[in-house]
């Protein structure tokens, strides 16, 4: 009976398989391993070489398997779902000028009644994210931040896999969840939880939702635009009138632009007097590398990003292959005698590139075992989280097509050299082999300086945000308004530890987007069609003193906040003139009680540009208003102060017309500052204190610093990813500069000894030797520095903000790409010059 093949070792690291070694016998076991240990005799004969090229292959094949791997996980996000090119989500535009936003969600009805317009939309879902919301399960109290709201449409849509539960039916009545695998263990001890009752609170929610769980979901795939954790039915059937991430399930994918022009000639007709908001359709494919809209689900990438990483790996490619066909050529010339005798003894060159290519098997199986061990080793340092078993296949036709393109340059210079008419041929000597150093000089310096910027980019962003550097602020973030009726409270008593100095609030985080936008009235100012948008972000009173942040002009003085009871009454009286008019009594009740409060306003720089004003002074005093829909919540007030653009949100786009507005009652991301030295009691009285406030409710907080540092996560990424090309460049590179500066040493050797013997000094021998080496990189660093000084340009332009290109940073990475080259060089350069010349005469 026969055995299956044993595959192996290195043969279970190529295949994404675990074979182990069943039907192994010993016998094949230890002819395994002898084998594996005749890989050494190929590196007996030019053993640095042929390890140079060995190690320089690997780190090539295993940097290109790298991108592959991150690469085809960008571009496969939401393909695994088996509609995924006919789902198009639905976004607009709100077309305001220069205050557009263009925003990944929608509000109200409308979406249904254009699904229901065309007989092409087959499907529609929504997703409603609770927004951080708490969650309760029996006695655990915790917050998640991805527990959506959705229609029974959901499964008709969507591909996620139920491992238990059906999809059929679901979502289809108030109350009911489905929850992932993880976080049924997590909280229940296992899946068995059908029947088992969650508690939820959103945000904005009053009260507490009761759902009961009817089905376990699969975790979410990666690469999935949105990762839900929690899943439940609407609270109320029916409710339309909401904002959501509106998914449309077409028949024809074709049909997404006819639908799109549709409707908006009929938006276009009914805006008889505005402008109207342009409606979009996106493919759910395009959403991860292509969409960057307001309040997108997740932190989406940027497809620039893969032309980066795909044009590091590519720098690596072609320095390790000029490495290696420069050190193949000359291999070939200094081989050359041998070559000939076999030739006039009666081979054949097809002989001589057969042998050739026995050579190479121990080579490369050597890097092939050193790509893949490395490979697995910077997928671990550099947190990339990549598997090769998702793209195995991929991964092998790739390893195969590279081993292919090794082994036919390991033989061309068979093809280049006619051997038979360089019968009685000598090579000429000299330094001939450092034309090619110029190509891996300059691409080292370009990778070298890509690092080096991507860097100082990262370092002058994170700078640029107030309190970026405290690690004695903290951020209470997005707390519910059950909790945040209680601020007043918990800012009293957290004001009495000795430890804290400043407790504030504000309506997003550090580093989150503002994206709420009204149109206002500003005395003086006429108004515009479409009419201009400011954003709005409120604060408590003392904001800006906890951020240290000065006026430009006017005062930040504004104690004496009316609070959240005024509030409450002014959304009341709001709503009541609105839609309950008839209560007249109450209503001048409340008219009294909120009317006395006028609005006081501080605007930053970016608005008083919109406005056409130079002069901050200038805008102190004006009458200023919001057109918002309930006019009583930010009453007509006047400008007190203008501040500069203080960088509250991230950098990737420019700041905005800004309006900051002294109010609580959005204001629900608190802000703690420490006093310096007394962290782990203010954290101790901070903790105590949230528990006498809101024993009801967990306490999660972040460092100010972590919050900053979390935005530019896919930068931070990019730059440990081009570290480690830029690294491995100047590595591979040092390794080619050795290697041909030992060849020409070696063809040299007679020429020092008779330099020696009349007398010249190691100096002179080291700057004959090295001369070559100095010319060849002072004119990759003349090629290197255009290049280099465009494509970061064109990079740096995609952020609003950027640093200067400073001519030192080209500078810099010339002066360490020639100074390695130099020390590795001038090492063996040294060696060559101090031995002693009757050794080098008879060594020759």
């Amino acid at each position: 009976m026969s055995r299956l093949p044993c595959w192996p070792i290195w043969g279970s690291l190529f295949l994404p398989i675990s074979t182990g070694n069943q039907g192994c016998s010993k016998e094949d076991t230890s002819q395994y391993w002898k084998k594996i240990m005749k890989l050494g005799y190929y590196f007996r004969g030019n053993k640095f070489h042929r390890l140079i090229n060995a190690v320089g292959l690997g780190v090539a094949l295993a940097s290109l398997l790298v991108v592959l791997l991150y690469v085809q996980r960008e571009f496969s996000y939401d393909a695994f779902h088996s509609k995924a090119d006919r789902i198009f989500r639905l976004t607009l535009n709100t077309n305001t000028g220069a205050s557009a936003m263009h925003a990944a969600r929608v509000y109200g009805a409308w979406p249904f009644e254009m699904a229901a317009t065309y007989p092409s939309v087959e499907k529609i879902t929504r997703l409603v994210p609770y927004r951080r919301c708490a969650v309760a399960i029996d006695e655990e109290l915790f917050y998640s931040e991805n527990a959506f709201a959705t229609d029974s449409t959901f499964f008709e849509v969507f591909d996620f896999e139920v491992l238990l539960g059906k999809k059929e039916g679901s979502f289809s009545a108030p109350g009911e969840a489905y929850i992932t695998e993880s976080l049924a263990k997590k909280y229940f001890g296992s899946v068995d939880v059908l029947g088992r009752t969650i508690t939820l609170t959103g945000r904005q929610d009053s009260e507490a939702y009761a759902c009961t769980v009817q089905g376990v979901l699969a975790d979410f795939p990666r690469n999935s635009h949105f990762h839900a954790e929690i899943l439940t039915s609407l609270p109320r059937a029916g409710n339309m009138e909401r904002w959501a991430y509106t998914y449309l399930l077409l028949k024809d994918p074709q049909d997404a632009a006819a639908i799109v022009a549709a409707e908006q000639a009929e938006w276009d007709r009914e805006a008889t007097d505005k402008t109207a908001p342009t409606i979009h359709l996106q493919n759910i494919q395009d959403i991860h590398l292509r969409s960057h809209k307001t309040r997108e689900l997740e932190k989406n990438r940027d497809i620039r990003s893969i032309y980066m990483l795909v044009s590091g790996v590519v720098i690596i490619l072609l320095i390790t292959l000029v490495n290696f066909v420069n050190l193949k050529r000359v291999a070939f010339l200094s081989s050359l005698s041998a070559f000939k005798i076999k030739i006039i003894n009666g081979a054949k060159v097809s002989t001589l590139i057969k042998e050739q290519l026995l050579q190479m098997i121990p080579l490369v199986m050597a890097f092939l075992s050193l790509a893949l061990s490395l490979l697995y080793v910077v997928n671990d340092a550099l947190h990339l989280g990549l598997v090769m078993r998702e793209v195995w296949w991929s991964a092998l036709w790739i390893i195969l097509f590279f081993v292919l393109g090794v082994l036919l340059l390991s033989v061309y210079p068979f093809f280049f050299n006619r051997i038979e008419k360089r019968i009685g041929y000598t090579p000429r000597q000299g330094r001939v082999y450092l034309f090619p150093l110029v190509v891996q000089f300059t691409l080292a310096m370009v990778a070298l300086t890509a690092t080096i910027v991507l860097d100082k980019q990262l370092h002058f962003l994170q700078h640029q945000h107030p309190e970026a550097d405290n690690e004695d602020m903290i951020v209470i973030p997005y707390n519910q308004m059950a909790v945040h009726q209680r601020y007043e409270v918990l800012k009293t008593k957290l004001l009495e530890s000795p430890g804290i100095e400043m407790v504030s609030c504000a309506m997003e985080e550090p580093g989150g987007d503002i994206n709420d936008g009204f149109p206002f009235i500003l005395e003086g100012m006429e108004q515009t069609d479409p009419p201009l948008h400011i954003n709005v972000l409120t604060t408590d009173d003392n904001f800006f003193q906890l951020l240290d942040i000065d006026a430009l002009a006017g005062s930040l003085e504004v104690k004496g906040i009316p609070g959240l009871a005024w509030e409450k009454k002014a959304w009341d009286l709001s709503y009541l003139e609105a839609y309950q008019p008839e209560k007249k009594a109450l209503i001048a009740k409340l008219r009294e009680e909120v009317e006395g409060y006028k609005g006081r306003y501080i605007v930053n720089e970016s608005a008083l540009k919109m406005w056409g004003i130079a002069d901050p002074q200038e805008a102190i005093g004006r009458m200023f208003r919001l057109d918002y829909h309930m006019p009583h919540v930010f009453p007509e007030g006047e400008i007190i102060g203008v501040v500069p653009d203080f960088h509250y949100t991230n950098l990737h786009r420019k700041e905005r017309p800004l309006v900051v507005i002294p109010q609580l009652n959005f204001s629900t991301n608190y802000l703690v500052r420490f006093r310096p030295g007394l962290r782990e009691q203010a954290l101790a009285d901070l903790r105590r204190v949230w528990q006498e406030v809101n024993p009801d409710m967990p306490l999660n907080y972040r460092y100010v610093s972590d919050t900053y540092q979390r935005v530019y996560e896919e930068e931070y990424s990019q730059a440990r990813l081009l570290g480690w090309f830029s690294l491995m460049a100047l590595f591979l590179v040092a390794l080619g500069i050795y290697a041909i500066a030992s060849f020409n040493i070696q063809r040299v050797t007679k020429e020092i000894g008779i330099r020696k013997v009349n007398g010249a000094t190691v100096k002179s021998i080291l700057v004959m030797l090295n001369r070559g080496f100095v010319k060849w990189g002072v004119m990759a660093f003349l090629v290197a520095t255009p290049i280099s000084y465009y494509a970061m340009n064109k990079w740096l332009g995609n952020f609003a903000y950027k640093m200067t290109l400073s001519w030192w940073i080209f500078a810099l990475a010339g002066l360490l790409t020639l100074s390695i080259a130099l020390l590795t060089v001038s090492w063996k350069s040294w060696r060559a010059a101090r031995r002693n010349p009757v050794e080098a005469l008879r060594y020759e």
